[in-house]
């Protein structure tokens, strides 16, 4: 705590520093970066991968387009669905595997944090990732139904960014194949063949006409504030004016495992491409709340002091601009180098082709 009150956290960055992840997805087979030889799942639409090299950080999120029908209640938007799985991370492993019901204990703790995190990002991510509208193929009949699966192999903190980032970068590498509605006036005639339904859809297998979800590319990130609060010292002690003493607290983005654990309140903030706020969520933190001296109610763990409201707003606002930035230039500069090298990372089997079911 006292290290990023002097704005030089552990791992000797800044407060609104992120750490230097890699991200790797379907279109990334670059001779600049090592790890952008991993293909891309077969199975999916789109994906992506997430991770700090030398760390315990890597996301994975896969992508898959199926074509449905709309939901009743709204039949001309598409359907994103979202699922969180943990079960690789090696979460609960504090608890001893000898202890009576230790395993049935860490995976009811790690079903409940999968629940958690699942229905964070339903709420702060998937009602701004895509146009849903652009998703219809045939309105009131069909729609794309794009199921987003993100696996969490490990993480060192802040799993609600690394993850909204890996959602971000997969939905912008998803293709959807063209689909054409064929409507057929009158009946068939049983002497003409009569197989054909008055009702088609014509799927195009070709990769080179697919196109990526309208509004993929402005799907928002979550920022994850930490408030880190160190009780000041006698000597040093500045006292309001009911007499109770002040916390010196501070703002850090992107925190470790062992920040988190110090932190009094972590505050995610969802932030979209022009620097609006789609959501913010409250989430207690690790460390010890600042209620005891009286300088506010509320739960304990899971307050801090209404003034650093807009202190907490700022810093997700600066955060996200700096790496939105960072994400588009390396974007950029993928696709540059990406565009002389044609290697898909499967050979040519399966190259530019769906696979139609």
């Amino acid at each position: 705590i006292e290290s990023c009150l002097t704005d030089l956290r552990i791992d000797g960055r800044s407060k609104l520093e992120h750490r230097p992840y890699t991200i790797t997805n379907r279109s990334t087979h670059t001779k600049t970066s090592q790890s952008a030889t991993a293909p891309a799942f077969i199975l999916s639409n789109g994906s992506s991968r997430i991770h700090l090299p030398g760390s315990t950080t890597d996301v994975v999120c896969s992508v898959k387009a199926d074509l449905v029908h709309p939901s009743p209640s709204k039949p001309n938007q598409g359907i994103l669905e979202l699922n969180v799985d943990l079960s690789l991370c090696g979460g609960g492993g504090t608890l001893e595997a000898s202890a009576a019901g230790g395993a049935q204990k860490r995976r009811r703790q790690q079903r409940e944090e999968e629940s958690q995190i699942t229905s964070l990002l339903q709420r702060l991510i998937l009602p701004h990732a895509v146009n849903h509208e652009s998703l219809v193929v045939w309105p009131g009949k069909y729609v794309w139904r794009l199921s987003i699966d993100v696996m969490v192999l490990r993480c060192d903190g802040c799993v609600l960014d690394a993850s909204s980032i890996a959602i971000r970068e997969a939905l912008q590498n998803t293709k959807l194949p063209k689909v054409q509605a064929v409507m057929e006036k009158g009946n068939d005639d049983a002497n003409n063949g009569g197989s054909a339904s008055k009702n088609d859809l014509l799927v195009d297998g070709d990769h080179h006409k697919a196109v990526s979800p309208c509004g993929a590319e402005d799907c928002p990130l979550v920022i994850t504030v930490s408030v880190l609060s160190s009780p000041p010292s006698a000597t040093d002690a500045v006292t309001s004016t009911t007499g109770s003493k002040r916390y010196k607290s501070i703002a850090i983005i992107d925190a470790r495992t062992e920040e988190e654990a110090c932190a009094s309140t972590r505050v995610c903030v969802t932030v979209d491409t022009n620097g609006m706020v789609c959501g913010v969520h409250t989430l207690g933190g690790g460390g010890a709340g600042m209620e005891e001296e009286g300088e506010q109610g509320g739960a304990g763990g899971s307050s801090m002091p209404i003034s650093m409201l807009g202190e907490v707003v700022t810093t997700a606002s600066m955060a996200a601009k700096s790496l939105y930035t960072k994400l588009d230039r390396d974007r950029q500069v993928v696709k540059d180098v990406s565009s002389t090298d044609n290697d898909c990372g499967y050979g040519y089997l399966l190259k530019n082709h769906f696979l139609i079911q």
